[in-house]
């Protein structure tokens, strides 16, 4: 189990994720006409996701707006 030291690592940014994904998501669904589950798994699937799931990149320092936005631009 990780312990969570309140700094945000790569060993522990998965644990941010879902929330950030859930919310794309939504936006997704919504501009898409598509169910939620399937806007999750295109995220899912997008080279975007890689770059989400790297600490490095800080991505997830973004609202779900944000992300969806700079989704929609990539």
């Amino acid at each position: 189990m990780i312990a969570f030291t309140g700094e945000i690592t790569q060993e522990n940014v998965h644990l941010l994720l879902p929330w950030k994904i859930a919310g794309m998501a939504e936006l997704m669904a919504k501009d898409c006409g598509i169910t939620t589950l399937e806007a999750m798994r295109r995220i899912y699937a997008m080279p975007f996701y890689k770059k989400l799931a790297d600490e490095a990149t800080k991505l997830w320092h973004n609202s779900s707006e944000q992300l969806y936005l700079m989704l929609a631009l990539a």
